[in-house]
């Protein structure tokens, strides 16, 4: 029974999801698989995947203007995508668990910018269940995250806003990469740096 009631719960969310994504019926999404979106506009695709995938994970979208691609033969672990601007991930890629990418600053970095944004996310909360449904973005930086091609990307890394992760290359695990990376280099650490230079 537990199993029919999941697929049952299953149907009922892609069903919802549906007119706000483009999903490759040539791809898996396992059970961990979800799409989150704060305030969906009408006829935006915000999720599109490719071929041959294997997808778990959590993809939110704060904003209207946020975007997720995910290309061909793409294997993510139960990591979290959170987009305002955009996240690309080319064909061949492989991300592990517990990584986070986050395209942009979620608050400003001066205080008197940012220091009614818990009380404005606690009325709204309040009045609708969207935290950030009033929220000022106009103070939030943003940029697009990028990770080309035949990357492979550890367990527990974070990849910050206006990255690009150049092909080939490989995040060490818990990482944190906050600039771009080299094609065909391993780095690691905090931030990142470069390891090992690889052979195409």
């Amino acid at each position: 029974l537990k199993n029919i009631y999941h697929k049952v719960q299953r149907k009922k969310f892609l069903k919802k999801i549906q007119p706000y994504v483009a999903l490759n019926q040539d791809s898996y999404y396992g059970p961990g698989f979800s799409v989150d979106l704060r305030n969906p506009q009408n006829n935006k695709i915000y999720l599109s995947t490719g071929k041959h995938c294997m997808l778990e994970g959590r993809y939110v979208f704060e904003k209207e203007s946020g975007q997720i691609l995910i290309g061909n033969r793409v294997h993510i672990g139960n990591s979290t995508f959170i987009s305002v601007n955009e996240i690309r991930i080319d064909d061949d890629v492989t991300i592990a668990w517990d990584c986070l990418f986050y395209d942009h600053n979620s608050h400003s970095i001066h205080w008197e910018e940012r220091k009614k944004d818990t009380e404005q996310e606690y009325a709204d909360i309040k009045e609708n269940g969207n935290s950030i449904k009033n929220k000022n973005w106009d103070v939030v930086r943003s940029a697009p995250i990028h990770i080309c091609s035949k990357v492979w990307i550890g367990t527990g890394c974070n990849i910050l806003k206006g990255v690009t992760i150049g092909e080939g290359a490989i995040v060490g695990a818990g990482s944190v990469v906050v600039k771009e990376v080299e094609p065909w280099t391993m780095v690691g650490g905090n931030p990142a740096t470069i390891l090992k230079r690889l052979q195409g």
